[in-house]
């Protein structure tokens, strides 16, 4: 009786752990990742495999708006608002730059971005200088979306 008992009880719990780990069960579904096959992956274009998929233009309205910020914010006095626009900024343009293929316009868009910010975080904030930094920006921001207009993406 003992016996019967015991293998009664090990074999509930046996059932009872199947069922909780699922074994068995037929309303299982598994997903499958979609399997590209080598023609697929050569048939694109060497970029693109690397090129981010989002559209950098948004991106580039948000930079502009963070540049407007830090002006707004040094010409009234606000140097805290000014270095939190100029971070900003500077992490707009690292997201902007896996999109451009140019590595000399890569390399003005990040100096000019860091440039700014390093004036603001200065302490002293000179307003001419800030101007021409900004000018420079612009410049650059310009000179970047022509460049990402012209990419297929």
């Amino acid at each position: 009786m003992k016996k019967s008992k015991v293998l009664f009880g090990l074999l509930a719990i046996i059932a009872v752990i199947s069922l909780v780990a699922g074994c068995g069960s037929s309303g299982k579904t598994t997903v499958q990742q979609p399997v590209v096959s080598q023609e697929q992956a050569s048939s694109h274009q060497g970029h693109s495999a690397t090129m981010p998929k989002e559209d950098p233009m948004p991106m580039m309205t948000d930079l502009d708006k963070s540049l407007q910020d830090v002006v707004k914010q040094v010409k009234a006095g606000q140097t805290m608002d000014a270095q939190k626009s100029a971070a900003q900024l500077v992490s707009t343009t690292e997201k902007i730059l896996p999109h451009m293929m140019d590595a000399n316009l890569k390399d003005n868009l990040r100096k000019a971005a860091g440039d700014i910010k390093n004036t603001v975080n200065s302490g002293k904030l000179d307003p001419s200088a800030m101007e021409s930094k900004v000018k420079t920006m612009q410049d650059v921001m310009k000179t970047t979306m022509s460049h990402l207009q012209t990419m297929q993406h």
